[in-house]
C-alpha cells in the first residue's frame, strides 16, 4: 500500500498533514522554472526520504481501507495531530518528529509485509499498530523478530507461545479488564440473572465471549444462550430465534464491524426484548452504528474507554482541536492513537543517546518505554505485566449509553456525565 509520509512541518509554517497529492505533483510541473531553492523547499513539503534522515522516524500499520477504514482514518489523523503538536514545541531534544503510516486492510499478511517495511526500508524506530486481533499479532511477531519497540491499541488476553512481550507494549486494556463496569451495573442496577452471548466468529469475539461468560458466571449469573456468527453475514434470524426462546435478562453482542446495526434491527424486528443489550467492540462507538440502526440504536449500552469530558490532563484541548481540525470526534480509538505518540516523545526524552542507530538505539527505547510512568489524554499510562499478559496499560473502564442519538458515559458513577435510562422500554413502546 502507498505510504503517508508525515513530515516535520510546523518549523516552516505547515501542519504535519500535508502529504503528497495529484493535485501538488500537477502544479509541480508548470512550475519547473522556480530557483532551486524553493524547488528544495518543494522537496521538504512533499516528504522526501533524504530530508526525512535527521528526523526520529515512527511508523504506523492501521487499516485505512475495508470495513474499519472509518475508524482507521480517526487514528491516522490523530496520529498526524500528535506528532504535529509534538514538533511545534519543538520536536524531541531539538530533533523534528516524522510518521509513515502504512494501510493493511486490516489483512494479517498485509499488516506483516507493512511492518517488516518500515523496519527495513524506512528505518522506523517505534512500531505503532491497530486493527483487528489477527493483524496486530502480525505487527507484534515482525517487532519481536526485529527487536523493534511496538506499541498496539488492541486488547490481548491471548496466549502467543513465540511472543515473551519485550518489545510489545499494549496502550489498550486487557480483555479481562474490560467488564468490571459492566457487571458493577448489571449487579446494582439491573439485578441480572442471566445472559445471553452473541459474538463475531473472531480472535477478539470468542474471547470477549468467553472472559464475560466467566465473570458473569462467577458473580451467580447463569449463560442461557451462546450464538457465533461470522463476519460478512446479514441475516441472523435463525440464530436470534434461539435467543429469543431462552429469555435472558441481558443480551451481550460483541462485533467489530456493520453486523452491529443490523442485528439490533433484527432484534427490533423479531420483538426480542431483554432487560439491556450491551454491545462491544468499536463499531458500537460510532455515529455509523447510530446511523444504521436508527431508532434501534436507543438505549444500547456499550463497553467504553473515554470521553472528551473526561478530567484528564490535555484531554480538552485534544477533543476542541481535533474536532475543529477534522470535523469529526476522535472517539476513544483516536485518543488511544495519539496517547500512543505522548508515550513515545516521553520514551524518546528519557533515553539516554538517540543517535546511533540499529539494535542499540531501539533498545534503549524499549527500555525507556518499560518505565513509563506519565499521564497522557487517554488517562495515566503505565505497562505492567501478569501471568501472560505483558506490558499492558491498565485503562480506566466506562459504560456508555446511546440516547436519542448521543454516547453518554453512564457509568461508573463517579465518571458519569449523564445518568443511565433504565428500565429500557420494550419495543412496542418506543414509538
Amino acid at each position: 500500500m502507498t505510504i503517508h509520509r508525515f513530515c516535520p512541518l510546523s518549523t516552516i509554517g505547515f501542519s504535519a498533514d500535508n502529504l503528497i497529492s495529484n493535485a501538488f505533483l500537477e502544479a509541480m510541473r508548470g512550475i519547473m522554472w522556480w530557483p532551486p531553492i524553493l524547488i528544495a523547499l518543494a522537496m521538504l513539503m512533499c516528504g522526501d526520504s533524504s530530508v526525512m534522515g535527521d528526523s526520529l522516524k515512527l511508523g504506523a500499520v492501521i487499516p485505512l481501507t475495508g470495513e474499519r477504514s472509518q475508524i482507521g482514518e480517526i487514528e491516522k489523523n490523530a496520529l498526524i495531530m500528535a506528532v504535529d503538536d509534538i514538533n511545534r514545541a519543538g520536536g524531541i531534544r531539538g530533533r523534528q518528529v516524522s510518521i509513515i503510516i502504512e494501510d493493511d486492510n486490516d489483512q494479517p499478511d498485509l499488516a506483516r509485509s507493512a511492518a517488516e517495511k518500515l523496519i527495513s526500508e524506512d528505518g522506523v524506530i517505534v512500531l505503532i499498530g491497530s486493527g483487528r486481533s489477527e493483524a496486530v499479532l502480525e505487527i507484534e511477531k515482525i517487532a519481536q523478530e526485529r527487536r523493534v519497540p511496538c506499541l498496539e491499541t488492541t486488547s490481548s488476553d491471548r496466549q502467543a507461545p513465540e511472543l515473551d512481550g519485550n518489545y510489545v507494549f499494549h496502550i489498550a486494556p486487557p480483555l479481562s479488564h474490560y467488564f468490571g463496569p459492566l457487571l458493577s451495573f448489571l449487579k446494582e442496577v439491573v439485578t441480572a440473572r442471566t445472559l445471553a452471548l452473541v459474538y463475531e466468529n473472531t480472535d477478539f469475539g470468542v474471547k470477549a465471549a468467553e472472559v464475560l461468560s466467566q465473570d458473569f458466571t462467577a458473580m451467580g449469573g447463569n449463560i442461557v444462550g451462546r450464538e457465533s456468527f461470522e463476519l460478512g453475514m446479514s441475516d441472523f434470524r435463525p440464530i436470534l430465534e434461539r435467543v429469543k426462546q431462552a429469555m435472558p435478562d441481558v443480551i451481550f453482542i460483541a462485533s467489530s464491524d456493520n453486523e452491529g446495526a443490523i442485528l439490533m434491527l433484527q432484534f427490533q424486528d423479531l420483538d426480542i426484548n431483554p432487560k439491556l443489550f450491551v454491545g462491544c467492540a468499536r463499531s458500537f462507538v460510532m455515529p455509523k452504528f447510530m446511523l444504521g440502526a436508527g431508532e434501534a440504536s436507543d438505549y444500547v449500552f456499550t463497553i467504553d474507554f473515554w470521553d472528551g469530558r473526561l478530567p484528564y490532563p490535555g484531554v480538552e484541548k485534544f477533543y476542541s482541536d481535533f474536532i475543529e481540525r477534522f470535523l469529526a470526534a476522535p472517539r476513544y480509538f483516536g485518543a488511544m492513537a495519539y496517547a500512543c505518540v505522548q508515550v513515545i516523545a516521553d520514551a524518546l526524552n528519557r533515553t539516554s543517546d538517540l543517535t546511533p542507530e540499529g539494535v542499540l538505539y531501539r533498545e534503549g527505547v524499549r527500555s525507556s518505554l518499560v518505565g513509563t510512568d506519565m499521564n497522557s489524554v487517554l488517562g495515566p499510562v503505565r505497562f505492567v505485566s501478569s501471568g501472560n499478559l505483558k506490558q499492558q496499560n491498565d485503562v480506566r473502564m466506562l459504560l456508555s449509553q446511546w440516547q436519542v442519538g448521543i454516547l453518554e458515559v453512564v457509568w461508573p458513577r463517579e465518571f458519569a456525565l449523564e445518568p443511565y435510562i433504565f428500565p429500557v422500554p420494550p419495543w412496542s413502546l418506543r414509538h
